[in-house]
């Protein structure tokens, strides 16, 4: 079940949030808005710093398929996920003028882009695809179901 991104974009975007149970930026629902610890937050960075300067001295070396430990393939086959939506519409490029964000779905619902660093889009509950997906909303401890489309105003 995929869902398109367009309106008042560069770049309209397809999504096909199956596959994002692979990706590291994905957040268990019930630790959506809790504070990070900043030592765990600072030692991601203190990660990403060093990955980087490997990086610049060594060269890249992409490895998209990073295997995963047995820890994380029983919390993927068991947790319930949810994807900020944030980089998704960063990477569509919102054009200048557009203010709102369109969610679409069994319901209509709009929000000001505001307030996209607070919208998380849920992919799985309990380890399995949402049966009334592709995804649900998650916004201020709301849960919007069966979102089919998101269009930027």
């Amino acid at each position: 079940m995929i869902f398109p991104i367009t309106g008042k974009v560069r770049y309209s975007l397809t999504i096909d949030p199956t596959v994002w149970i692979f990706d590291e930026r994905k957040i268990e629902v019930d630790q959506i808005g809790k504070t990070t610890d900043d030592n765990a937050q600072e030692a991601y960075y203190a990660k990403m710093g060093a990955a980087w300067d490997k990086g610049i001295t060594e060269g890249s070396r992409t490895d998209h398929n990073k295997p995963m430990t047995r820890e994380e393939k029983d919390a993927a086959l068991r947790g319930t996920f949810a994807m900020p939506l944030a980089p998704f519409i960063q990477n569509a490029e919102v054009l200048d003028g557009a203010t709102t964000l369109r969610f679409e779905g069994t319901d209509t619902i709009e929000l000001a882009l505001s307030t996209l660093s607070e919208l998380y889009l849920q992919f799985s509950k309990d380890g399995k695809v949402l049966t009334d997906g592709p995804v649900h909303l998650l916004y201020q401890n709301q849960v919007i179901r069966s979102i089919e489309r998101i269009i930027v105003l």
